[in-house]
């Protein structure tokens, strides 16, 4: 068990409303909901008020690591209480300050220089990952941009870091060294710039992440460190801000590709074919990454790839147990991954009949809705993962499942849960609305709004019409709804899916060319 303390001034989320908005338990409040996530991790809290600043001697020697943030009030702080922070540092407490804290007395005390920087508010800040192999990084992207941060700017005034695991770029030109690290007697010190208290930053994914590593790392937990190898760039950062709606593909398909080349491709090559075709993430089934997690995780680093969403099958009905699925949702959140789909169960034959016999009267679905039990059972435990996923960045989707027991797989059904169930979002299947002989052009205009994942499925005319094939090659207006999706300002995955196709690497190569030209038309 590691035992964390999060000390922070919590001055101006108590005298600035807008501030408050964002941090409505605090700043040390919000990091301690996420880090609380991890059951290794034990956290308590305090704050400049307190007596003693709240970190007595008793609570420093049962803190394994200090993650402290201060702007305002470093003066207030107590000369003896930054002496005695030092001393358990030195005997080997971690630390990790944040943002403004590099100008706290703890860190000057440190360091020994003046901490001195440069700064001005509200710039976009693009977070390079200039050390892979440190274990801070583990789980990282290449980069990521913060929409928001305050600047800060060179010359750093700080000695020179063991290693500089992050480096900061600025849209108004300045750099920064952003996360670095350094060792003061027997204790690891992590000081991270993002995270001025005017903006979200500590509700991102990517921050959090790094917030969980760098707990690990100063408690001297076992490093984890990966092989390096040069990489080429698939596409420039530039193009991707300027087109935020990337490729996707079920690593289902990846792996299926594997068995048919009988032995010619690995698991790793098929996801470097795919890299190359411009796909850049994976929906992966949560049971399949939790079997090979290093593997997998260690692929995507390197072939530049990431989780787009990460999906499960359950049956909820009346009683249900969503333990696994909040760790679906945490497993989403430790990589990055914004959506998880869940299938949440199906209803009885009978049932099903009913239901699916008035699905185009959303009325009429509504009461069935409104008085079956299994539905409730399922509305309570979607309200609950939504509820558990929110403050983890974490969207919980459901999709138009194709299958007959489905509850929601025709779009009235859908719509329903969308608007009963506060927060949930959808997961567009285009070609499922097929499966039911609803038109997909429809389905798209009453569900738009709820949409943040879409898997761009196509049908063909073999089985019954039902077939999957390559995207692009059927009957499904797959182009038309791309176009929609982009003049609507859609920002998220489209994921290639045909489940069963002969020849799974022609076909993904196949759709992510189809794909690509239609978003370059738009």
């Amino acid at each position: 068990m590691i035992k964390v303390t999060i000390w922070n001034e919590y001055l101006h989320e108590k005298r600035q409303e807008e501030v408050q908005a964002i941090y409505p338990k605090g700043i040390h409040g919000c990091i301690a909901d996420f880090l609380k996530t991890d059951k290794n991790i034990f956290v308590r809290t305090a704050t400049l008020e307190e007596p003693e600043h709240g970190l007595t001697e008793n609570v420093l020697a049962d803190t394994d690591v200090l993650i402290y943030w201060g702007h305002s009030a470093h003066h207030d702080f107590s000369d003896e209480i930054a002496l005695r922070v030092q001393k358990h540092v030195l005997q080997g407490m971690g630390l990790i300050a944040l943002h403004s804290a590099h100008f706290a007395k703890i860190m000057r005390l440190l360091m020994g220089t003046s901490m001195t920087l440069r700064w001005k508010h509200g710039d976009r800040e693009r977070l390079f990952t200039t050390a892979p192999y440190h274990p801070i990084a583990q789980g990282i992207p290449a980069h990521f941009d913060i929409p928001t941060e305050e600047m800060y700017g060179e010359y750093f005034d700080i000695p020179k870091p063991d290693d500089v695991v992050f480096t900061g770029w600025f849209a108004g030109g300045e750099v920064f060294r952003s996360g670095c690290t350094f060792q003061r007697g027997l204790g690891r010190i992590f000081y991270f710039q993002p995270g001025h208290e005017e903006y979200p930053i500590y509700h991102m994914p990517e921050i959090q992440q790094i917030l969980f590593n760098a707990v690990y790392w100063c408690a001297e937990v076992k490093r984890q460190q990966s092989p390096l190898d040069c990489t080429a760039v698939k596409v420039t950062l530039e193009e991707e801000l300027a087109n935020p709606v990337k490729l996707s593909v079920f690593y289902d398909h990846i792996l299926q590709a594997v068995r048919q080349s009988e032995g010619r491709l690995s698991m790793e090559d098929a996801m470097g074919l795919c890299s190359d075709f411009g796909i850049r993430g994976i929906d992966i089934e949560y049971n399949q990454l939790c079997a090979d997690y290093e593997r997998i995780n260690e692929a995507l680093r390197y072939h530049y790839m990431e989780v787009a969403s990460v999906y499960q099958m359950y049956d909820f009905k009346n009683a249900y147990d969503v333990s696994t699925a909040k760790e679906q949702i945490a497993m989403a959140h430790k990589l990055g991954a914004k959506r998880v789909l869940i299938v949440p169960g199906f209803l009885d034959e009978d049932e099903a009949k009913v239901l699916h016999s008035i699905g185009s009267d959303y009325w009429a679905v509504d009461r069935f809705m409104e008085q079956n039990l299994r539905i409730q059972g399922i509305k309570t435990a979607l309200e609950e993962l939504v509820q558990y996923a929110k403050p983890l960045g974490v969207d919980v989707t459901l999709e138009d499942f194709d299958n007959n027991l489905s509850p929601c797989s025709k779009m009235n059904e859908l719509l329903w849960f969308m608007r009963n169930v506060s927060g949930l979002k959808c997961t567009f299947d285009m070609g499922n609305f097929a499966f039911c002989y609803e038109n997909v052009m429809d389905a798209y205009e009453i569900l738009k709004k709820y949409i943040v994942h879409v898997h761009c499925k196509d049908r063909g005319s073999e089985g019954n019409g039902l077939k999957s094939v390559p995207t692009g090659s059927g009957y499904i207006p797959v182009a038309q709804l791309v176009r929609k999706l982009k003049a609507e300002e859609y920002c998220g995955y489209l994921s290639i899916e045909h489940f069963g196709d002969i020849d799974q690497l022609e076909s993904i190569g196949q759709s992510a060319h189809f794909l690509k030209s239609v978003l370059e038309r738009v």
